[in-house]
């Protein structure tokens, strides 16, 4: 594939068709983020750039059997529209556009397609209530279906940081990653909310590897499957 690029929006059609008509590609990820508020420090576009980033990471330790779809950047931020803002969308489009993007990834021929969700609106717990359905239709799909976060084990919050257990919003989790990730997004003058403050960059480097590891771990089994 050109430029050893995992980014399927990158190739052309003779690039993607050849790679996955030759058996090259065995799997694809669909990352979905969010645009919505994250307090005063972090850029809105947070979950998206971040998400992305993993996604890549991950795909690239399988390099080229993994490609990575475009970042589904606007999602289920409803519950943010009273705290400074979001670009939100209905549970019920966010399931039937992640079902869609899916769906064409098995009719192009990819067999073994995971959701990378970066967004606790996005969790499939929160969207069955509202769009039981649609829910389960993606299941249906054979499509695997995993928020990164909740690929860490328990233990690396409990080692590692200071006051959250999760990725939290805003907080000592986001900002470190931010720290590592892209710090050119953090407003530093604006960094006063909260655990926000207890970020560092090392915090931030243990976070980006122990989530490139557990969703790496996952999309391995996901591989190993007949």
């Amino acid at each position: 594939m050109h430029k050893e690029t995992v980014f399927l929006g990158e190739l052309t059609r003779k690039e993607l068709g050849d790679a996955i008509g030759n058996g090259t590609v065995k799997a694809a990820i669909v990352p979905t983020g969010a645009t919505e508020q994250h307090q005063d420090h972090l850029a809105m576009i947070h979950d998206t750039v971040s998400v992305t980033e993993i996604s890549r990471r991950v795909a690239m330790r399988f390099y080229p059997h993994v490609l990575v779809t475009p970042t589904i950047a606007m999602s289920v931020s409803e519950h943010h529209m009273s705290r400074g803002g979001a670009l939100t969308v209905r549970p019920e489009i966010h399931a039937e556009h992640v079902y869609d993007i899916c769906h064409s990834l098995k009719r192009l021929g990819v067999s073994r397609v995971m959701v990378v969700n970066g967004h606790g609106g996005n969790m499939l717990k929160n969207l069955e209530p509202k769009a039981p359905e649609c829910v389960q239709r993606i299941r249906d799909l054979g499509v695997e279906y995993v928020t990164y976060w909740k690929t860490i084990p328990d233990a690396f919050f409990e080692a590692h940081l200071e006051s959250d257990r999760s990725a939290g919003h805003a907080g000592e989790f986001e900002t470190s990653f931010a720290m590592v990730a892209f710090p050119e997004r953090i407003r530093a003058d604006s960094v006063n909310y909260d655990s926000a403050q207890l970020a560092t960059i090392a915090k931030g480097g243990l976070i980006m590897e122990a989530a490139v590891e557990g969703v790496a771990g996952e999309m391995q089994k996901l591989l190993d499957r007949q």
